[in-house]
């Protein structure tokens, strides 16, 4: 997703002048890789920071997140940050996938809540274009951000309460291919 995301990135800058970019990179290979792609962006290079892992922390000081779905989005969620969840996968991965996981959602704020609450453009919809589109959306909607970083605050307060158990259950039902059930009230 890395140039789909660059070329996102370069055309929400282009929409909004005063855009900042951080991008964290895990390791220093991930980081030569990510330098390689940025060359092909002139306009995002000079907008970007380009941090040594600190994922956590980019997270935190960033306005929105643009992420592949996956553990990054539970971790964005548990930093209590408004993100876009963008994801593409081989289309023989994805045909089978969509067979055997029964769930409209792949992100794990969604799946957590049992409800759309971060926006997730999967396979075709995953467009620079669409990205550009939605996260320009999402900057210029304040009142919705900050609605919905309250709520992620008040899922990490639930998810705090029994969270091995509640994890363990929550586990099972999906591997079960079976509908979470809300476990508030325990």
């Amino acid at each position: 997703m890395g140039d789909t995301f660059l070329n996102a990135a370069e055309q929400l800058c282009q929409r909004h002048p005063a855009l900042q970019v951080v991008i964290p990179a895990a390791t220093a290979d991930r980081r030569r890789e990510i330098s390689a792609l940025l060359a092909n962006y002139p306009l995002l290079v000079e907008r970007t920071v380009l941090l040594d892992g600190q994922a956590r922390e980019a997270m935190i000081a960033s306005d929105i997140v643009l992420l592949a779905s996956g553990t990054a989005a539970l971790e964005a969620m548990l930093c209590h940050r408004t993100m876009l969840v963008a994801y593409r996968m081989a289309p023989a991965t994805h045909w089978l996938a969509k067979r055997l996981v029964k769930t409209q959602w792949v992100s794990l704020p969604n799946l957590i809540a049992q409800e759309t609450l971060v926006p997730e453009l999967i396979q075709e919809a995953a467009s620079p274009e669409a990205i550009a589109d939605q996260l320009s959306a999402m900057l210029a909607d304040e009142d919705s951000r900050h609605a919905l970083e309250a709520r992620f605050a008040e899922m990490h307060a639930t998810l705090q309460r029994s969270a091995s158990r509640r994890a363990a259950v929550a586990i099972g039902l999906l591997a079960a291919g079976q509908p979470l059930e809300r476990m508030d009230g325990e």
